[in-house]
């Protein structure tokens, strides 16, 4: 017997939107595919099997240890490690070896490896997946078949609330540079902003905006908008690398004196002020939501198809404290909001 969908924290999660050329992978270090970092429950006989694939990062076995837990008892479990490296050929053959009832993918790389591998010729039926901690994966869903998920991107209203909470500046209207293959996502999420009155200011930049074009944007966008804070997307075309955001972002944010939402934890640091604030899925509560949705699916015989992209049911806020006392004034009861406070003040 399977155990009962378990209840999870709902922080005014309304809508998401999502697409697949944003963030970069979400782990940036990898074990080496012959070091035993996991090892999987051992098998029962006459059980369906469930087909891992991730890398071996932290945050993915987070999520994962959350997901064998609620169902090591019902299905057996293999788990599939995927680096850099890793080839449609290789993935093949662990389907093969395995030959799955479904896949759990985790991140963009191990999604477009199954998208490669449903395209390979003389293919047998592709088995269905659940795909976790990917990029915009609402959009993924329209060219990937057979599958269904968890969106990681949290809505950014979610994130504007959020701010609210951590600083005494006041944040009603918030800026965001984007481009033209973010237009559809950016409106849906001003009209969910709207709904809990925040105002959104768009600006358009072009798809390959180098960074005088970013800067200018910014500029004029917290010129014009007079804008109380800025959302950063998860759109490698505006972020690409330091020497990047040292070139764009970073001048504008000392220059405007604004706080920002971001969609990563790793652009909030102390040492390297950047990102004010982060709102990104609890891993380990991803990983039991992840478990509810394959214990539906075989209940309705595995279709993907009448399943939608579910959004995060629990969330942790990542918060640079020393960022936020120093320049936009840190509300008294902050910290009771705040899941992670990073703070280097002496």
């Amino acid at each position: 017997m399977r155990t009962s969908r378990p209840l999870f924290g709902f922080v005014a999660l309304v809508c998401a939107g999502v697409m697949a050329c944003a963030t970069s992978d979400l782990t940036e270090h990898h074990h080496p595919m012959s070091k035993p970092v996991i090892e999987d429950p051992p098998g029962k006989p006459g059980a369906k099997t469930l087909l891992i694939a991730m890398p071996d990062s932290q945050d993915f076995l987070d999520a994962r240890k959350g997901l064998v837990t609620e169902i090591e008892k019902d299905f057996n479990v293999s788990t599939f490690v995927v680096t850099p490296a890793t080839t449609v050929n290789d993935l093949a053959a662990a389907v093969e070896r395995s030959s799955p009832v479904c896949l759990v993918l985790m991140n963009n790389t191990t999604l477009a490896l199954f998208q490669k591998y449903q395209a390979r010729p003389g293919n047998r039926a592709t088995p269905p997946a659940v795909v976790l901690m990917t990029s915009f994966l609402e959009q993924a869903s329209s060219r990937v078949k057979h599958i269904t998920g968890i969106a990681y991107e949290v809505p950014a209203v979610t994130g504007f609330v959020h701010l609210r909470m951590v600083v005494k500046k006041r944040i009603d209207r918030i800026g965001v540079v984007y481009r033209p293959a973010f237009e559809h996502f950016v409106e849906r999420q001003k009209a969910l902003a709207a709904r809990e009155g925040f105002e959104i200011i768009p600006m358009l930049v072009p798809a390959d905006a180098n960074a005088a074009q970013l800067r200018a944007a910014l500029r004029d966008l917290c010129d014009r908008g007079k804008v109380d804070a800025l959302w950063l997307l998860n759109d490698n075309g505006l972020i690409h690398d330091g020497a990047f955001l040292t070139a764009t972002w970073r001048p504008i944010l000392q220059e405007m004196n604004l706080p920002l939402l971001v969609g990563v934890p790793n652009l909030v640091d102390p040492a390297e002020p950047f990102g004010t604030l982060s709102v990104v899925p609890d891993h380990p509560s991803l990983g039991l939501q992840a478990a509810n949705l394959i214990f539906e699916l075989a209940d309705n015989n595995w279709n993907v198809a009448d399943h939608p992209i579910e959004l995060p049911l629990s969330v942790k806020t990542v918060v640079d404290v020393k960022q936020v006392r120093e320049r936009f004034d840190l509300r008294p009861d902050a910290l009771q909001h705040i899941d992670r406070a990073l703070d280097q003040s002496p």
